[in-house]
């Protein structure tokens, strides 16, 4: 494995633990975050459906009915 693979890596999992996208750039000495975003962070077929399985679930939620209804 490459470093390149180490740091998307790196990037791509802390950004899905909730890491803000800056301190990820800041840790890999990125100036811009465009940087990290370009080269770092990775999509995948899978991601995508994860993304779009958790914004369903939040649509469904009761917190949401519950704003619609006030």
């Amino acid at each position: 494995m490459q470093i390149f693979d180490l740091r998307g890596s790196y990037a791509t999992k802390n950004l899905r633990n909730g890491v803000e996208i800056k301190d990820i750039a800041d840790i890999l000495g990125h100036s811009r975050i465009e940087t990290t975003e370009n080269y770092y962070i990775l999509s995948t077929k899978e991601t995508r459906k994860e993304a779009s399985e958790i914004l369903e679930e939040q649509i469904k939620s009761d917190i949401i009915n519950k704003i619609i209804k006030f």
